[in-house]
């Protein structure tokens, strides 16, 4: 979660088109829409902070509707983060597209108004500690009760058994059970974390994983089941190769600057970096035809692959001090003229910028009634009859918390009861022109 440009509305912002990529204008009235993979199916989302959250993003991209629940006051995720101006850039990115119901389940009517949405809804998402479900009488054996085709989601931290199944868990404490630090260690030897937020989300395209094959059993079979998903688990997924050869004696080529001397990242003439990948001999003779040094490939000492390798300590020096003769994209277009496969180390926002990014949808803008527009990501992969697609801003806290209560059939004085006593909280309504009647408020002050 390191973005460089948090504030919706900074002035260096990369041009992207306001659509997911699949032809689909996501500013549409949704009229010409096509109906999503998941449209129908109901999500209750009790998940906080990044795996549970991502998870459900996931579905509701996908076409689910989904209901999240929050504790009145919001959760601490909500001011995570936040820019100067107020931005969350955190929880947005991970909310959109949901409804917001804020519900104190710690309260017997608070617990009441879960089990009512779980009897509504095909799946229920929730990331705390083993057993405080139970405790709060809404675990699993309790809610399949009430709904026996409930698909029960549970995100946590070392999977559901095990000595220390009950104990609380972090993304950096993921990453260090499962070996993740290790193997990303620096050439000085000390663990670090491969990416902030890494094992949060795997664990949360595992368990969206683990939720659509539920989904589709209980589509065959008509019953619903649970399903577990943890953040030491999905790190090692992630790196099935690795761990298996590691398993079996073999040495792990850990990820410590450069895979091999002629694969990994340069610095450039301008301080930039690219990354290149000559793995094969015919790349390796593109690379030195790139890089005007033909008689690198015709030195017997870089003749073969494996050779290169035994002189490693002379051909890397050579070639750095090549790579700072020029700027970042005039190699980058020597290299792909060549064929040698070459990228630009790009920022989060140069990353958006990318015409390949842009064409796929995978960063898109969406409007927003308090911020106008949004730059985010978009989805990873295209459906052509049934697009996924960025829908719906983020709520507010307990946006549609009567809406939400009125479709359960709880009558209008019983609601009002409720928020009168504290239980459930209703934000007011965002005003959709809110945007745009700032923008022309503050025209009209620069004019006069």
């Amino acid at each position: 979660m390191n973005g460089t440009d948090s504030a919706a509305g900074a002035s260096d912002a990369p041009e992207i088109a306001p659509d997911a990529g699949d032809g689909t204008d996501i500013a549409s009235d949704g009229a010409d829409i096509a109906p999503g993979a998941l449209d129908g199916v109901k999500v209750l989302d009790l998940t906080r902070f990044l795996q549970g959250p991502y998870a459900t993003r996931i579905l509701a991209d996908l076409g689910a509707d989904v209901v999240k629940v929050e504790r009145p006051g919001g959760e601490w995720d909500r001011r995570l983060r936040q820019a100067p101006d107020g931005f969350a850039g955190f929880f947005t990115g991970l909310n959109r597209g949901k409804k917001s119901i804020a519900v104190d389940i710690t309260t017997s009517e608070g617990r009441d108004i879960v089990k009512a949405l779980a009897r509504e809804c095909d799946v229920v998402v929730e990331n705390f500690r083993l057993g405080v479900m139970e405790k709060l009488g809404l675990g699993y054996d309790t809610l399949r009760q009430e709904n026996p085709r409930l698909v029960y989601a549970a995100a946590s931290g070392h999977g559901p058994l095990g000595p220390h199944s009950g104990e609380p868990m972090f993304d950096m404490v993921a990453q260090a059970v499962s070996g993740l630090s290790d193997f990303v260690r620096t050439p000085d030897g000390q663990p670090r974390l491969a990416s902030r937020g890494m094992a949060d989300s795997a664990g949360a395209v595992f368990l969206a994983m683990g939720i659509l094959t539920a989904l589709l059993v209980k589509e065959r079979t008509g019953h619903g089941q649970r399903v577990d998903g943890s953040l030491v688990g999905s790190c090692l997924a992630m790196h099935t190769a690795e761990v298996t050869i590691a398993l079996h004696g073999d040495e792990v080529r850990r990820t410590q600057g450069r895979v091999t001397s002629t694969s990994g990242a340069f610095r450039c003439g301008d301080d930039r970096w690219i990354v290149i990948g000559a793995t094969d001999q015919k790349v390796w003779d593109g690379l030195t035809g790139a890089l005007g040094r033909p008689d690198l490939r015709d030195d017997p000492r870089f003749a073969r692959s494996r050779i290169r390798e035994r002189h490693r300590d002379i051909l890397e020096p050579v070639l750095e001090e090549i790579f700072r003769t020029a700027d970042r994209d005039t190699w980058v277009r020597r290299m792909r003229d060549h064929g040698v496969p070459v990228a630009p180390v790009n920022t989060f926002v140069e990353a958006a910028r990318d015409p390949d990014v842009l064409a796929n949808g995978f960063v898109v803008e969406q409007p927003d009634p308090d911020w106008g527009t949004v730059r985010t990501v978009g989805n990873p992969f295209l459906l052509s009859a049934t697009p996924a697609r960025v829908g719906g801003w983020t709520p507010e806290l307990g946006a549609d918390t009567r809406e939400v209560l009125g479709r359960l059939g709880f009558p209008h004085d019983r609601i009002e009861r409720l928020l009168a006593s504290g239980v459930v909280e209703q934000a007011e309504a965002p005003d959709p022109d809110g945007p745009a009647r700032a923008q022309q408020e503050a025209e009209e002050v620069e004019k006069a």
